[in-house]
């Protein structure tokens, strides 16, 4: 039987806490996780009371621990109105929300009481401001509207550089977001 000595007591001791910090701070056996700082660009058009919208927005959003995120995105809304012409739309769009992942089902919802959507600019082609201030308004409120809703997301990928979520709407088309880890 042979003695240790100090050198390698202390050498084993430093090992031992080495892999139960690194076990520590891996979640789930080193599964990645959702918590953290991502940024997305991400597409989607829609109608609204006639009039069609296709939106491009480029965000960051962060997910906390405690359940809690924040979405912040510059959002560029295309519309095509009803009666004719087409407005320009620059909306900063933020949203602090609430989340929970369940297996593959990620939920998300926005809270309403901290809600904002801050028009910051307006350009128009064939049809005039006050047409377009208006559908401006419809849109604010609408999102603002529905904010709170909590949505079911099904986590298609989550790795350390990358997360992607999909939703199908209840008229059967489908969507995806890809979110890069920061």
């Amino acid at each position: 039987m042979t003695q240790m000595t100090t050198f390698s007591k202390q050498l084993s001791a430093v090992l031992v806490l080495s892999v139960l910090v690194a076990a520590a701070c891996s979640p789930r056996g080193g599964e990645p996780r959702a918590e953290g700082h991502y940024t997305y660009e991400h597409a989607f058009d829609y109608t609204l009371h006639g009039n069609r919208l296709g939106v491009q927005e480029t965000g960051t959003m962060d997910f906390l621990s405690d359940g809690s995120a924040l979405d912040s995105a510059c959002q560029v809304y295309t519309a095509t109105l009803a009666e004719g012409g087409t407005a320009t739309y620059v909306f900063n769009y933020v949203s602090p929300s609430r989340w929970h992942l369940n297996g593959e089902e990620f939920h998300f919802a926005g809270i309403k009481e901290s809600f904002r959507m801050e028009l910051l600019s307006t350009d128009t082609v064939g049809c005039t401001m006050e047409q377009a201030a208006l559908l401006a308004q419809d849109i604010i409120s609408v999102v603002g509207g529905s904010i709170d809703y909590e949505y079911t997301f099904h986590l298609d990928t989550l790795t350390t550089a990358l997360m992607q979520w999909s939703f199908v709407y209840p008229d059967g088309h489908s969507d995806t977001w890809l979110f890069h880890r920061q």
